[in-house]
C-alpha cells in the first residue's frame, strides 16, 4: 500500500472518466472538496463510499489501498440474478456492495403512479443498498418526525416501486392527487389507513384511492 487517499481518488475519478466536477455533482459534494481531496487538503471524507460506488471501484481499495480496485461483482450486478423471498415475489440479491439513487420527494411526487419504465427521476447522489431488492429501488430521507422512534427524520430508507404493500407494511403513498407520505398501512375489513408511529399525529382514514409508490425494504443511516 504505497498510494495516497488523494492518490486513489484521482485514479478512480479518471477510471470513472468523469471530471472533477461531474463526480462532485454525482456525489453531492461541490467541486472543491474533490480538487482539495484529490489534492492531499483533506485526508479524509464521509463520502468516500459514494465517491467509490460512483466511480466503480472497491470502497475499501478507495479508503486504505487493500485490495484490488475494481468493485468486486460489478459485472453479475449488471445483469442481475434474482431468487424468491418468503413472500413468494422475485428480488434482485444484489452483489455485497451496490449502489441506489437518492431522491427527493418533490422528484417523488413527479413520478409516484406512473410506468416503471417511465420512473426517471433527478438524482441526488447514490447510496449503498440493501442486499435484497428489485433493480427499481431507490432511497429517500425521512422528511419529519412522524415516523419516530422507529424512523427518524432525515434518515435514510431504501425503497421498493414494485412492492404493492399490505397490512403493518412500511410504505410511501397518496391518497388522490394529494403529496405522497411514509406511513404504515392498516388494513381493516374493506377500510384502508395510513397509520403514523408517532402518537402525536392522527391516523389518516382513506377516502378515495391510494396509490403505493413502493414498500420500504430497510433503512441506511451515515455517521459523521
Amino acid at each position: 500500500m504505497n498510494s495516497t487517499l488523494s492518490e486513489r481518488i484521482k485514479q478512480a475519478r479518471k477510471h470513472a472518466g468523469l471530471t472533477q466536477k461531474e463526480l462532485a455533482d454525482k456525489v453531492g459534494i461541490s467541486q472543491t472538496a474533490i480538487h482539495k481531496l484529490e489534492g492531499g487538503g483533506s485526508r479524509s471524507s464521509r463520502k468516500t463510499i459514494s465517491i467509490a460506488l460512483t466511480c466503480g471501484v472497491d470502497p475499501i481499495w478507495l479508503d486504505t489501498g487493500r485490495g484490488e480496485m475494481a468493485l468486486a461483482g460489478a459485472s453479475s450486478f449488471a445483469s442481475g440474478v434474482y431468487n424468491e423471498g418468503a413472500d413468494g415475489e422475485l428480488h434482485r440479491s444484489y452483489p455485497l456492495i451496490a449502489r441506489i439513487p437518492l431522491i427527493s420527494w418533490d422528484e417523488l411526487a413527479k413520478f409516484c403512479g406512473k410506468p416503471l419504465e417511465d420512473f426517471d427521476p433527478e438524482v441526488s447522489t447514490w447510496i449503498p443498498v440493501a442486499p435484497k431488492a428489485s433493480d427499481r429501488c431507490f432511497a429517500m430521507k425521512v422528511p419529519d418526525d412522524s415516523m419516530e422512534p422507529e424512523f427518524s427524520e432525515e434518515e435514510i430508507i431504501v425503497i421498493d416501486p414494485t412492492r404493492k404493500g399490505s397490512h403493518n407494511q412500511f410504505l410511501v403513498a397518496r391518497e388522490g392527487s394529494n403529496r405522497p407520505t411514509f406511513k404504515q398501512l392498516i388494513l381493516h375489513g374493506d377500510q384502508k389507513y395510513l397509520k403514523p408511529l408517532n402518537p402525536r399525529y392522527p391516523l389518516i382514514d382513506v377516502k378515495g384511492e391510494i396509490t403505493v409508490c413502493g414498500v420500504a425494504v430497510c433503512k441506511y443511516k451515515e455517521y459523521e
